[in-house]
């Protein structure tokens, strides 16, 4: 642009320039004079090439109402031309953001257009032109008194304002300026419910009251402030969540979602959106790959977190194949597995995040659209945002960023779909300007589980310091925490014996035993429903189909009778490898079982390294026996473990698999805390499969792994197993996260808390639960 020849007549417009408080600026084009009231503040050029740094302080002067002078050195309707991008949203960071886009609203949102001969405040234009309001002369309306209308990020102001939100639906009625309820709020939660404006980040630690803060800050901004409904959207991490935000909102029923639903609606618009189960897309990719054989008792699992790597986590499909050896060809059947569901019209669980962020990538409309009821969005359990979550948000809440966002750094243990606390350590990078808040006092546990929470997360370096209090009113019972180390094999009887203890006094559901993987549910699940006390059932018979599990019940089999079936022999001849080639394995396959003379007869032809495999199988089959006829059920296991070699195998199994969350080495151990329940070899495995047949209560003592109790709080917690392979979990490659993951389980006490652990391997987080940390009793 050039400068105009005539200078702007800035005493043109009556209201010009407007108070102080509304921090209006001006934007004027390259060399042209400020006047007065400009004079002095900072003086900015946008041009085609304006650096990220000039954008960030264009934002921050907008948040902060604080005047400034725009040289406009680009055509306006360049400015304003719309951006897309069309590549895989894989290839882009949490961070990428459309910046002509939000440089253009910086530009116009709150600043008078001094281009022509008269400043122009387009949002007064708006009201009159459309919406048939009246000029005034001391203020931009007249609507029965004089109004301004604003442009800045919407907060409270003193001033009589109608927000550009609200004249965008054609709205005249001025702003409400009421002050948050106190009534049930603590200070640090008051505060934080009473954010003025802009984005901001409430760090709420566990049973901190995060939930009473989503739902005041939304009654606030709805009935206190005025802000539209369709305008204010709460984002929760699952429909649970969701529906008890709705609940403790029902008197003015607030938009709720998830960001699935979220992404569900944007891909609705577009058309074709039929949503798959698990059960057919695994009937898709089957068409589409060749599992590996022998790597897993579910060749495809590996493939559905891999999919979910790349569009959960932002991962390049490449980068994930080579990364993992259960995965060949991925990279391809990722392509064709989105080419086939764009033909079918049709869209997965995942796919409703990552398409939904595909077209808001392609399509300003759909942009535009979306972006209509995220004008102000409440985040929940921030934390457990991945990458592609936390791209949609942005994608949402740009280019205003006016996001609030409620979580707790100490509380990620999502790490393997690629959440990470640096999201809300280093909040204000994806949200400029952000103001910082922290809820400080746990009312939910009882003062010695939040001071040993405490000083356990005083450990963890990559977090925000933080001091986490009580109130004085909080009472503790010197049972509130117990750490009981007791024998490996008595572990489960000691369990149901506190258990039962717990139901003399409290309800089923009040109580919940937790174990950092499902396997370690197995002895309590089956112990508990064999003694008729309540309790969940999470695990089925078809736990016994997993490869450990399996194969070493396959291997009491093979040792229990005098003939070998043909495929017992063949799939324990295979796990643990005895180095026996193919061609000799289908040589077996001639008759339906094998006398072990027989089998020494049909070994003679093979070769020698092949004749001393089976050998070797033989002898371990012939000590296994020894053992089952003793009834030393347990030493079978764990001679199968260490001396057979099964361990080995299922620990290179563990290693080649992208997530560690089932590990084949924990389901072996859960198999020897059975044995000692049930030490018969003869009956073992029918008498499991009947335990596994057993339906628990719903409304029995919960038994869960700690991945999936987020949110939740019970009077009473054991945390079983908390033994040195698995907190940390020894595939875990993030000792922090595995003291969170500990954190988490320890946090949802209300009453009591038992941590039971292995007298002679136990977890050294017991050891980290005494060193000293900083906490303090607080009034609520």
């Amino acid at each position: 642009m050039t400068a105009r020849s005539h200078p702007c007549r800035y005493d043109a417009l009556p209201a010009f320039p407007g108070p102080p408080a509304l921090g209006r600026g001006i934007v004027v084009p390259p060399g042209a004079a400020a006047p007065p009231g400009w004079r002095g503040h900072p003086r900015v050029r946008v041009s085609r090439q304006t650096p990220s740094e000039t954008i960030d302080l264009l934002h921050r002067s907008w948040l902060g109402r604080e005047r400034l002078v725009v040289e406009l050195a680009v055509d306006p309707a360049e400015l304003r031309a719309r951006e897309t991008l069309d590549v895989e949203p894989y290839e882009l960071g949490p961070d990428f953001e459309f910046c002509r886009e939000r440089l253009a609203f910086l530009v116009w949102a709150n600043n008078y257009d001094c281009l022509g001969e008269v400043p122009v405040w387009r949002l007064a234009e708006v009201a009159v032109r459309r919406h048939g309001a009246a000029y005034g002369q001391h203020a931009d309306l007249d609507l029965d008194g004089e109004v301004w209308c604003d442009g800045g990020p919407r907060g409270m102001l003193e001033l009589p304002v109608i927000h550009r939100e609200s004249l965008a639906l054609g709205r005249l009625t001025p702003a409400r300026r009421r002050p948050p309820s106190q009534d049930g709020l603590a200070p640090d939660q008051l505060q934080a419910v009473a954010h003025d404006c802009g984005p901001a980040r409430v760090l709420a630690p566990a049973g901190s009251g995060k939930t009473r803060v989503m739902t005041h800050r939304l009654r606030h901004l709805i009935l206190d402030r005025g802000y539209e409904p369709e305008l204010v959207t709460a984002v929760a991490y699952n429909r649970r969540a969701a529906a008890e935000l709705r609940e403790r909102t029902s008197d003015f029923k607030p938009q709720v979602s998830t960001l699935h639903a979220l992404g569900y609606a944007i891909l609705r618009r577009r058309g074709g959106a039929r949503l798959l189960g698990e059960v057919q897309v695994r009937g898709v990719l089957s068409k589409m790959v060749k599992p590996p054989q022998l790597l897993s008792r579910d060749p495809l699992g590996p493939y559905l977190e891999a999919l979910a790597s790349v569009r959960l986590g932002l991962a390049d499909p490449g980068a994930v194949e080579a990364g993992r050896e259960d995965v060949p060809g991925f990279a391809a059947v990722f392509e064709r597995y989105r080419e086939h569901l764009r033909r079918e019209g049709s869209i997965d669980h995942d796919e409703q995040i990552y398409g939904a962020i595909e077209e808001l990538l392609r399509n300003p409309a759909a942009r535009d659209e979306a972006r209509r009821t995220c004008r102000h969005l409440l985040v929940d359990e921030f934390q457990d945002l991945t990458p592609a979550y936390l791209l949609l948000v942005r994608l949402l809440s740009a280019p205003s960023y006016q996001v609030f966002g409620v979580g707790d750094d100490d509380q990620v243990i999502y790490g393997y779909a690629g959440a990470d606390p640096g999201f809300l350590i280093d909040f204000e990078r994806y949200f400029p300007g952000s103001k910082k808040y922290a809820l400080e006092i746990n009312y939910r546990c009882p003062s010695p589980v939040i001071e040993a929470a405490a000083r356990l997360l005083r450990k963890n370096q990559r977090r925000v310091d933080k001091a986490i209090g009580y109130p004085d009113t909080s009472k503790a019972s010197r049972e509130a925490l117990r750490v009981e180390r007791c024998p490996f094999g008595d572990m489960t009887f000691v369990a149901v014996r506190w258990l039962q203890a717990q139901l003399e006094t409290t309800e089923p559901m009040k109580i919940a035993l937790l174990t950092r993987v499902n396997a370690s549910l197995l002895p309590v699940q089956v112990a508990m429903l064999e003694a008729g006390l309540p309790c969940t059932a999470p695990l089925d018979a078809s736990i016994l189909e997993r490869t450990g599990i399996r194969t070493a019940l396959l291997h009491l089999k093979a040792a229990s009778g005098d003939l070998l079936e043909t495929p017992v022999l063949l799939e324990t001849l295979r796990r643990p490898t005895r180095k026996i080639r193919r061609k000799s394995l289908e040589s077996l396959q001639a008759r339906p079982a094998w006398s072990r003379n027989e089998l020494e007869r049909v070994a003679a032809g093979w070769g020698s390294w092949e004749q001393d495999g089976l050998a070797e199988y033989l002898a371990d089959l012939a000590l296994l026996r020894s053992h089952l006829r003793q009834g030393k059920l347990v030493q079978a296991f764990r001679y199968l473990r260490d001396q057979v070699g099964l361990g080995a195998e299922m620990d290179q199994l563990d290693s080649s698999s992208g997530r560690w969350g089932g590990s084949h080495l924990d389901d072996l151990a859960a198999l020897e805390q059975l044995a000692v329940l049930h030490p018969d070899p003869v009956s073992f495995e029918d008498w499991l499969r009947r335990s596994l047949e057993r339906r628990g209560s719903p409304q029995g003592v919960r038994l869960s792994s700690i991945h999936r109790i987020k949110g939740m709080e019970w009077d009473s917690v054991l945390l079983f197993s908390a033994n040195r392979e698995l907190m940390p979990h020894r595939l875990s490659l993030d000792k922090e996260e595995e003291r969170r993951i500990f954190h988490v389980a320890i946090t949802r006490a209300r009453r009591q808390l038992l941590i039971l652990a292995d007298e002679k391997d136990p977890s050294p987080f017991l050891k980290e639960l005494k060193a000293k940390a900083r906490t303090r009793s607080r009034r609520r």
